[in-house]
């Protein structure tokens, strides 16, 4: 059942993560349009800089959560060969969940920031882009990491994996 999940979550985050694919493309038609603008033609696109921002937190928030449930962000393992005995599994599964519970917290918060800035009406300098989307953007992806570890906490404990990893 945890295995099933895990696909179906994933599947998820990896099409929210081709959305964040799709603001990157969008960037690099911002980027061509604003070179085009400026060297042939003399007008420079002057909210270029801010819609840069904006579609970089969008980039980074719609790829992070996928990034973390396919394990491609950058890791250390000093202490992996022995937390992987079936006896101290227990405290991988308690950093996971540590990092899920810190997570939730930060993106709790992030939701707080992003309420209030839809409340005060908060908008960028030039182009009087709302700022709030961007900031529930960050918050949901936060929250989405979140469950990503807690995920990963539960199955570091599950019997199945302790029979995978007899197996191998």
């Amino acid at each position: 059942m945890l295995h099933l999940i895990e696909r179906w979550f994933e599947r998820v985050l990896r099409f929210i993560a081709y959305g964040g694919g799709l603001v990157l493309v969008g960037l690099m038609l911002l980027v061509i349009y604003e070179i085009t603008m400026r060297y042939f033609f003399g007008r420079p696109f002057r909210g270029g800089y801010e819609m840069t921002e904006l579609a970089m937190s969008l980039i980074v928030a719609l790829g992070f959560p996928y990034t973390a449930i396919a394990r491609g962000h950058v890791t250390v393992d000093l202490l992996g060969k022995w937390l992987d005995l079936p006896a101290l599994r227990w405290l991988a599964a308690l950093v996971h969940a540590a990092g899920a519970v810190f997570l939730a917290y930060v993106a709790w918060r992030a939701w707080l920031f992003a309420a209030g800035s839809l409340r005060w009406s908060d908008v960028t300098n030039m182009m009087r882009i709302p700022k709030h989307p961007f900031q529930f953007a960050v918050a949901i992806s936060l929250g989405l990491f979140a469950l990503v570890l807690l995920l990963e906490a539960v199955r570091t404990l599950s019997p199945a994996r302790t029979q995978d990893s007899d197996q191998t």
